[in-house]
Parts: structure tokens; C-alpha cells; sequence
């Protein structure tokens, strides 16, 4: 039996996940973290990306947004702003916001309105990319 840790996915609007996990793979803002049983205390930020985590040797895949992580040796908390199942995502409304988004970033605007742009982009690329990788 593969050595496990106590995984905590909180979305900001819902619990998403709790309970044991034999693997994780986060993105971070310098890259993807995998981690596992015993792994090296420490808090990092999270970055959009794809989460996948292993329960009972099968792996769960979700699109996730900023949020910080901490992880010890026996836990892992994840704070995300949204957490998504490839499944719950809308791909016509993902679609629709990465137009919108693109669209905004040709227009001339400030640096504040750029940025903001900028991740509605990355959001909705991410979860595109989600969903085409796992439907």
C-alpha cells in the first residue's frame, strides 16, 4: 500500500476535496510541485494551471486558479480562488471569455486594465485546456 497524506481542496465558494491522496501535482509560479507522502514542509503560491492528484491509484484532474498551498510532511491545504472538473466546465462560456478577453487586450487601455485582461485570458485558456485534455 502506497504511503498517503490528507489533502484538503478548498475553492473559494466550496469544498472541493478531503481526504487521502498518494500524489499531487500543483502548478506554481515557478513551475509544477510534485509532491508526496513525507514531503518537505513549506507554503507556496498556486498559479493557473491544471491540478491532478491520486486517490486509491487513480488520478483526478481539475482546472484551478490562484491560491496559496501548504504543505507538511502529513498535509496538504489548498486554497484556490475557483476549482473546476473538467466536466463542470462550460466550454462555450470559457470560449466566449477568452474572446472577450483577447479582444480587450488590442484596445488601448491602462496598465491595470491590461493586467487584469492579461489573467481573464489565462483563465480561460486554462480551463479550455482542462477540458480538451480530460472530456
Amino acid at each position: 500500500m502506497a504511503k498517503t497524506f490528507q489533502l484538503e481542496i478548498i475553492a473559494s465558494d466550496h469544498p472541493f476535496f478531503k481526504g487521502e491522496s498518494e500524489a499531487l501535482v500543483i502548478p506554481g509560479i515557478d513551475g509544477e510541485y510534485g509532491i508526496l507522502a513525507n514531503h518537505q514542509a513549506m507554503v507556496t503560491c498556486l498559479s493557473a494551471g491544471e491540478l491532478r492528484f491520486q486517490v486509491n491509484g487513480e488520478w483526478h484532474y481539475a482546472a484551478v486558479n490562484n491560491g496559496f498551498v501548504e504543505i507538511t510532511p502529513k498535509y496538504v491545504v489548498i486554497l484556490a480562488d475557483t476549482v473546476e472538473k473538467p466536466e463542470e466546465i462550460d466550454v462555450n462560456r470559457a470560449t466566449e471569455a477568452k474572446m472577450r478577453a483577447e479582444e480587450r487586450l488590442r484596445q488601448k487601455q491602462s496598465t491595470m486594465e491590461y493586467y487584469r485582461n492579461q489573467a481573464a485570458l489565462n483563465r480561460a485558456m486554462n480551463r479550455l485546456k482542462v477540458t480538451k485534455r480530460h472530456s
